[in-house]
């Protein structure tokens, strides 16, 4: 918290759901370490990674050559340069994160999904050790700013999720569907921006979950650019806020 500014803040009381079958609307969020920070099931595409990975290639650039001059002098002004990107990493994926919740929120939903970090560590793998914390750390941070405002976060195996068609009425998944940002279904030909496609399969992944527990199927909503979308793939449009 910053000098002299002070937050009160106010857990919201959800009415708990009458049983199962009064479902859950999600919003499914694709992170990346490149591109976009986030990007959501509902279409928001949030957080610069590029900027972000720049930041830190700056800060080593420099940390690099006050090291090589060794004198004490220099050692200071490395302390203070790492507690000031430090400082700006942390409140970048703060609003980043804060951002993440107002969309849920926006959204009339209840939870939130993402990609289980057990489950990527494949992908991820080769990534620097800054980049892995971000990854984990937006979770983090999305995680207790969800609790705020009493909406849950759930995690889903993320396998193929980058792959798979999100229509749907395909579903299919091929390697060639991607292409960097560019998502086209090899099947059925639908175009989408390849981590918006992602973040809706990573949603459906959950209410597919929840269908096979026997937790509720159509009652649950997937939340979209411009609507909804229950277990039986009916689309409900956003009703205009007049």
């Amino acid at each position: 918290m910053r000098k002299g500014t002070y937050r009160l803040k106010t857990v919201k009381e959800r009415d708990e759901p009458q049983g199962e079958a009064e479902g859950r609307t999600v919003l499914g969020v694709d992170r990346n370490v490149d591109g976009y920070l986030a990007v959501t099931s509902s279409g928001a595409f949030i957080g610069n990674a590029d900027l972000f990975n720049h930041k830190r290639r700056e800060y080593e650039r420099r940390r690099g050559k006050l090291q090589q001059q060794g004198t004490r002098s220099a050692h200071l002004t490395i302390q203070s340069i790492g507690s000031r990107f430090a400082n700006w990493s942390d409140d970048y994926l703060h609003n980043v994160s804060k951002q993440v919740v107002a969309e849920a929120v926006a959204n009339d939903c209840d939870t939130i999904v993402l990609e289980d970090l057990a489950g990527i560590r494949e992908r991820i793998g080769d990534l620097s050790k800054f980049q892995q914390w971000a990854f984990s750390e937006l979770a983090r941070q999305i995680t207790y700013k969800a609790k705020a405002e009493g909406i849950t976060v759930e995690m889903v195996n993320p396998a193929y999720t980058s792959r798979q068609c999100s229509h749907t009425e395909c579903g299919f998944t091929h390697k060639q569907n991607r292409d960097g940002d560019e998502f086209v279904c090899q099947k059925c030909g639908k175009e989408l921006h390849s981590d918006y496609n992602a973040a809706r399969n990573i949603a459906a992944r959950y209410l597919q979950n929840r269908r096979k527990s026997g937790a509720g199927g159509a009652t649950n909503h997937l939340a979209l650019k411009s609507g909804t979308m229950n277990g039986s793939g009916d689309f409900t449009p956003t009703a205009s806020r007049g």
